[in-house]
């Protein structure tokens, strides 16, 4: 049911079909399915589809951690390396430990803004890396 809510709050992650299977206070962890529309076109899945799942499992650890705080986050910059092919469904997951947030949130009561990083990694059903990103994120603080 979360996993179909996400996709109508972010209308274009709703091809790939993302589900969240683990949403916990400092990880979130994605399933990017295995399907055509995933694919390129030599039969594996898509480095954008790695990317998107990267993005996704980010993000939404990010915002999970900062429970019912209303921010805007927007993502400024990715950085992302793929050491092997992805011929499988894959995960991605994400995680926040408490010093690096409470550096964010600090930045956050500070400036009402901030910039960060939160890496993720994108592994094959094997629990082999696919994709490592490291994503950069713009966060506003919004007013109640």
């Amino acid at each position: 049911m979360f996993s179909r809510l996400m996709q109508e709050v972010v209308p274009f992650n709703r091809p790939h079909r993302i589900r969240v299977v683990d949403l916990s206070a400092d990880q979130c962890k994605v399933l990017l399915p295995w399907r055509r529309r995933n694919l390129n076109h030599v039969g594996t899945m898509h480095a954008c589809a790695l990317a998107t799942a990267a993005e996704y499992a980010s993000g939404l650890c990010f915002l999970n951690a900062m429970e019912h705080q209303r921010v805007r986050l927007v993502m400024a910059n990715m950085n992302i390396t793929y050491p092997r092919r992805a011929q499988s469904a894959c995960t991605a997951v994400a995680k926040l430990d408490s010093q690096h947030l409470a550096d964010i949130l600090a930045q956050l009561d500070k400036e009402g803004r901030g910039a960060f990083v939160l890496k993720a990694q994108v592994k094959n059903a094997d629990n082999e890396v696919v994709a490592s990103a490291e994503i950069t994120w713009h966060l506003k603080r919004l007013s109640a």
